[in-house]
């Protein structure tokens, strides 16, 4: 099976021990008599929910950004093609007018791209373009010296 399953597994498992172990020292301390038991319950659940939820969020992020295959693989040709005026600098009107399409087009385009590849904005994006391209031109280009 997968490890980050494990570890996200084993996280969750200590967290609903730690909450049985307070519940269990809340008793002995004779906390309960005050406090209804449902209370303990909703915060338990509460508690294991958030965990759950920033767990998720953590390993969706840590596999957004692993580079094991290429993040451009996943892009269309015209997202490619749109990246690529991107990392060159130019804006959504010029983009637009190049490839003779609207630039509502272009937006939808840039969205897309910034969901495939995990970004928040155009200088990120091509911050990516630009490290898969050198990665690919150093694989790819010519021993020297030939």
């Amino acid at each position: 099976m997968n490890s980050a399953f494990f570890k996200i597994s084993f996280k969750i498992g200590l967290v609903t021990a730690g909450l049985m172990v307070l519940c269990e020292l809340t008793n002995q301390l004779l906390v309960y008599h005050y406090f209804d038991y449902q209370y303990y319950i909703a915060g338990s659940v509460i508690i294991a929910l958030i965990t759950g939820i920033v767990l998720a969020n953590r390993h969706h992020r840590e596999k957004a950004h692993s580079f094991d295959r290429p993040l451009l693989e996943s892009l269309t040709a015209k997202e490619l093609c749109v990246l690529t005026q991107i990392a060159e600098g130019k804006s959504n009107k010029e983009i637009a007018a190049l490839n003779y399409i609207e630039v509502s087009t272009v937006k939808t385009h840039v969205n897309n791209i910034f969901s495939k590849l995990g970004v928040k904005n155009r200088k990120e994006a091509a911050k990516i373009y630009r490290q898969q391209a050198e990665t690919q031109k150093s694989i790819l280009s010519p021993p020297t010296g030939i």
